[in-house]
């Protein structure tokens, strides 16, 4: 009888840990596919980050700088650097979304710079002429912005500097937000950021391929995913995630969202801004306006939004 009790004990420990082996195995699988899955598709977004005539040719005619630097993990990162005429110690970094590069930010950059900023237009790693991962997620964007930081300072110890992000380069923006150097920015605009980058894939991977068995299956291996992740990255989604970052922030902030975002659902915004630590908050929603679509939709409305907000500051 003994015999059989410390048998069963044996088959349940073999078990276990045959079911804990698969569960590691499945989370790592799960976090390598979050930085490989064709996220164009996912999000049925176009890719344009390789589309890069536009600005070539605008920084020629304007005589815009190119400006480069390397990140903390030795990758090589390029942007775009427009010099103020005013000789202004104010400047603001502008983040591209998903897929897109630091063209897309050229009608955000003129609404700072009619106000007397330097505007920096990095691409995000991975996106136009900047090396690394595509979808890095933020993992490594902290440093990536600590960088460009370090540049702008190299050229202005008395330099004052702002972000302004767009979808994904609002991800990014929030994120930096939440860390002791992002802490010390003098304001943030994040437009159309999502919050949580699990919960974004769990809802698009079962839109497409319509599977509802993936939602659970996922919550069971988000413990297995966060362990893969330390192990590879040391850091977890509270490291990455805007919704978690966002609750370590100071500085002042804008949220921004059109009201008919069908990619990343408007009650994102709100809470986020519920979220926020920051003293100095506000959120505006863009009627009648899609994902990332309210400067195009509303030009004046837009320029005036984020107008009042840097008056106020």
């Amino acid at each position: 009888m003994r015999f059989l009790w410390n048998f069963i004990k044996y088959l349940v420990f073999l078990t276990l840990l045959l079911l804990l082996g698969l569960g590691v195995y499945a989370g790592n699988t799960a976090y390598t596919q979050l930085f490989s899955q064709p996220w164009d598709k996912l999000l049925a977004i176009e890719n344009h980050r390789n589309d890069l005539d536009t600005i070539h040719a605008l920084e020629r005619k304007y005589g815009w700088q190119r400006v480069a630097v390397t990140s903390k993990d030795s990758t090589r990162l390029q942007g775009t650097y427009m010099e103020n005429p005013s000789g202004s110690h104010k400047t603001v970094i502008l983040l591209h979304g998903l897929y897109q590069n630091r063209t897309m930010c050229v009608p955000y950059a003129r609404i700072y710079l009619s106000r007397g900023y330097n505007v920096l237009m990095p691409d995000i790693r991975g996106h136009g002429e900047s090396g690394g991962s595509t979808n890095d997620w933020g993992v490594h964007d902290p440093d990536d912005m600590d960088s460009w930081v370090a540049l702008l300072r190299q050229q202005d110890s008395q330099v004052s500097i702002g972000f302004h992000g767009i979808s994904l380069g609002a991800a990014m923006s929030l994120i930096y937000a939440g860390t002791p150097q992002g802490r010390g920015m003098a304001f943030y605009v994040a437009d159309s950021s999502y919050g949580n980058v699990l919960e974004l894939g769990q809802e698009k991977l079962m839109n497409y391929t319509g599977d509802q068995r993936l939602l659970a299956g996922m919550e069971v291996l988000e413990p297995f995913f966060q362990l893969s992740m330390y192990y590879h990255t040391r850091k977890t989604l509270r490291d990455v995630d805007p919704a978690s970052c966002v609750q370590r922030m100071t500085a002042p902030v804008l949220f921004l969202h059109g009201d008919v975002d069908r990619l990343i659902p408007p009650h994102i915004a709100e809470e986020l801004m519920t979220r926020c630590t920051s003293p100095t908050k506000k959120l505006v929603y863009f009627e009648g306006s899609g994902h990332a679509n309210e400067i195009m939709d509303n030009p004046r409305g837009y320029d005036r939004v984020v107008g009042n907000f840097l008056e106020s500051l």
